[in-house]
């Protein structure tokens, strides 16, 4: 199992619990009042005094503030890699998240193209946040997202194109919805008249695969749900087999999946997945940063050049994801709270 180096877990910690003066309305600055009991998670401060985009994003990622996390829910960072000159890197990161005692599953991409800070080898680098994963793995891709979203990231597993692939093939081909807008995407990028749109259109592995690559249709955002709709529609498929077909499907995943589980936790986890029923459990499928907390920017300067990238408002963006996983949160946002994109749109790099 994984731990998160980039932020903290008090010993003895309370697991399910959260001070309850800190609630979804809070907006007041933090005061020695509001620090929590030590068997709690703490209270993490609003960055009120940085000067440039780097310092506040630097800051707020090694600031060692509690990482939400409880023992009803499961954070898994599901890995898409891909292979780019020769190097690895993560074209989807999607954070899926179990919760036991609400019977639900939620599915939250992180975009690729957000802007970040990452330590590499005692060097400091901001960058996009698919880059860490290039330079240090997994265990650094969940380290990263782990201290800027402030929650546990409790293990990864890495799908490449031939598993996932292997994955759709297994269980026969998945039907997904596609707009009119893909379909006639890939009809023209393929050569060909075979795809269509609609409500029910049955992919194969290969099909599925191009489905989630698509790239220059649109943007990052619309990529992403496309990749968390597939992910739905392999759910529902797995849910029309019965009991031995299932438990077939995910044993014949298990030699194409890296993962941070070892074999007995990831039989485990299966075990109570199927007597769990989790693959009736409701889907919920979000987007971090969403809207609200990104900006993008063109040529914007990072470690490896003038990027496209998206300037994140951490703060708020943790915020929020806490509250959608654990729906409380410890993070206290300051009256007069300066986003890291306010900064941007100063020109303060």
């Amino acid at each position: 199992m994984l731990s998160a180096a980039a932020c903290s877990k008090p010993d003895n910690i309370e697991e399910t619990t959260v001070p309850s003066t800190i609630i979804e309305t809070t907006t007041v600055p933090v005061t020695e009042n509001t620090v929590a009991n030590p068997q709690r998670f703490r209270p993490i401060a609003d960055i009120t005094d940085a000067d440039s985009v780097k310092t506040l994003i630097r800051e707020w990622a090694t600031n060692g503030g509690d990482c939400l996390n409880n023992t009803d829910i499961t954070n898994i960072l599901l890995i898409g890699e891909d292979y780019v000159d020769g190097s690895s890197r993560s074209d989807a990161a999607i954070i899926m998240s179990i919760n036991r005692k609400t019977k639900s599953i939620t599915l939250t991409s992180v975009l690729r193209d957000s802007y970040t800070y990452m330590n590499i080898n005692g060097q400091d680098r901001f960058d996009k946040t698919n880059h860490s994963y290039a330079w240090g793995g997994p265990e650094k891709l969940v380290e990263v997202i782990s201290a800027n979203y402030k929650i546990v990231i409790n293990a990864y597993a890495v799908v490449n194109f031939e598993s996932f692939v292997q994955a759709v093939d297994e269980i026969g081909g998945v039907s997904v919805t596609v707009t009119d807008a893909e379909a006639d995407y890939m009809n023209k990028t393929k050569g060909v008249s075979t795809f269509r749109s609609g409500q029910n259109v049955r992919f194969n592995g290969e099909e599925a695969l191009y489905f989630v690559r698509i790239r220059k249709l649109d943007g990052e955002p619309e990529r992403t749900e496309r990749q968390r709709r597939l992910i739905k529609a392999y759910i529902n498929e797995l849910r029309s087999l019965s009991q031995e077909e299932k438990e077939s499907a995910v044993a014949s995943l298990f030699p194409y999946v890296t993962t941070s589980y070892t074999e007995f936790e990831l039989l485990t986890l299966a075990a109570e997945a199927f007597s769990g029923n989790w693959l009736d459990f409701d889907v919920v499928s979000e987007t971090a940063p969403s809207a609200e907390n990104r900006r993008s920017f063109r040529g914007y300067k990072t470690y490896t050049g003038n990027l496209d990238i998206w300037i994140v408002d951490y703060i708020r963006a943790a915020r929020d994801l806490q509250l959608l996983i654990y729906g409380k949160t410890n993070i206290m946002l300051d009256e007069n709270h300066v986003s890291a994109i306010d900064l941007a749109l100063e020109s303060k790099y």
